[in-house]
């Protein structure tokens, strides 16, 4: 189902909400200001635990982001009649609710009406990639930290001569953060060993990009972890592991180690880790057809998935397919800030959704519908049907 195209019960709110702003009755945008509050506010909590805390200038002490939406919300609920008018307290409470559920009828689309803002006490999936959206427009705010994919192409980098070896070092790495999310001491030395060059200061690039990609945590020659063997993430006790669509169950695994093992911090697992495990699937099931045909992570990430029919070398000459794999929570808010990156002029343009996204209810359509108008070109296809067809073309090729 398409988002709503006008305010429940009565058109000329909207126009009355246009005299505030411009923008207020789009409610994707207030969500959009919340999730990035509650971004703050996590990450006040966190370096409260070891620092002061950053001031702030709201007399509530709250982030701007989240006064902002607060504010949208109470014009909304004084605009729609709502009986609950919307304070700090209220908005908290209904964060923990699905957003289908709020008192106050949102416009999102229904794919999206049973997300969750706060889920186990923290910002949701939803609320992050929503955040992101937001802060990605404000070059002074920051939620997720940057640093480890800027340090990734320097690791690469200057441990390449060549253009493809700058590219077959990234495709290492980034393969490495998919297939560890927890590492050892050991694994370090590995990557110490294979990418040696040092900055100005003598400090290997690849150990920089290491310690801000995982937290160390002591252990002595062996440790027995708890995993999902579906996502090969970390399970702390006996609950699920919490990585979306992953059906893994329970597993022990003995991680070798000299000193120490680390895990990865959050921002990467969910943002490099959890997105990859698509993406990988799908190198392993086209990798033993296509070999050196198939281009991971093509272009330094412009794409995640290339495809060379022809066995060319060069993009745009003969047959390429190229796919963009995204594993959003919203349909509607990949769809607002889906770009397809030029660089990667393929014959086929498609981007590819999560299996377990493409299946859920409605899910498809809303992204098309956001898509409409602003990307010309791109096909949408789930992972199994893109290995499908690929795999189908591969086959009616003239050998």
């Amino acid at each position: 189902m398409a988002t709503h195209s006008t305010l429940p019960g009565h058109p000329a709110r909207l126009s009355r909400l246009n005299q505030v702003s411009p923008d207020l009755a789009d409610d994707y945008m207030t969500l959009e200001l919340l999730a990035a509050g509650l971004a703050g506010i996590q990450a006040n909590q966190q370096k409260a635990l070891w620092s002061s805390a950053q001031p702030s200038a709201d007399p509530t002490g709250l982030p701007p982001a989240w006064t902002a939406g607060v504010t949208r919300l109470l014009w909304r609920t004084l605009e729609d009649g709502c009986r609950e008018v919307a304070s700090h307290s209220d908005v908290f409470r209904w964060c923990r609710t699905p957003l289908g559920q709020w008192p106050l009828a949102l416009r999102v689309a229904e794919s999206d009406s049973e997300l969750l803002m706060i889920e186990n006490g923290r910002p949701s999936a939803f609320a992050e990639q929503a955040s992101r959206l937001l802060l990605s427009k404000d070059p002074e705010a920051e939620l997720v930290e940057n640093r480890c994919y800027e340090l990734m192409i320097s690791v690469a980098d200057r441990n390449g001569q060549t253009e493809r070896e700058v590219q077959d070092n990234y495709v290492r790495l980034r393969g490495f953060l998919t297939k560890h999310s927890v590492s050892s001491d050991i694994d370090l030395l590995g990557l110490l060993r294979a990418f040696p060059a040092k900055d100005a200061n003598g400090q290997p690039w690849v150990k920089q990009w290491f310690t801000q990609c995982y937290r160390a945590l002591p252990a002595s020659s062996a440790i027995v972890l708890s995993f999902c063997d579906g996502c090969e993430n970390p399970i702390s006790g006996h609950r699920d592991c919490g990585t979306p669509g992953c059906r893994g169950t329970l597993v022990y695994r003995t991680v070798e180690t000299m000193s120490e093992y680390f895990i990865q911090n959050r921002a990467v697992r969910r943002f490099l880790h959890d997105p990859g495990l698509a993406e990988q699937r799908m190198f392993d099931a086209l990798e033993p057809v296509f070999g050196e045909r198939l281009h991971p992570w093509w272009g330094m990430d412009a794409v995640d998935v290339a495809i060379d029919f022809d066995n060319t070398g060069e993009m745009a000459v003969g047959e390429w397919w190229a796919a963009d794999v995204k594993d959003h929570a919203s349909a509607t808010l990949l769809g607002r800030s889906f770009r397809w990156n030029p660089r990667a002029a393929a014959q086929r343009r498609i981007l590819v959704i999560a299996q377990h996204r493409f299946e859920q209810p409605g899910y498809v359509d809303d992204l098309a519908t956001s898509l409409q108008g602003r990307v010309q070109g791109v096909e949408i296809m789930s992972e199994a049907a893109f290995i499908a067809a690929a795999m189908a073309r591969e086959a009616r090729r003239p050998r």
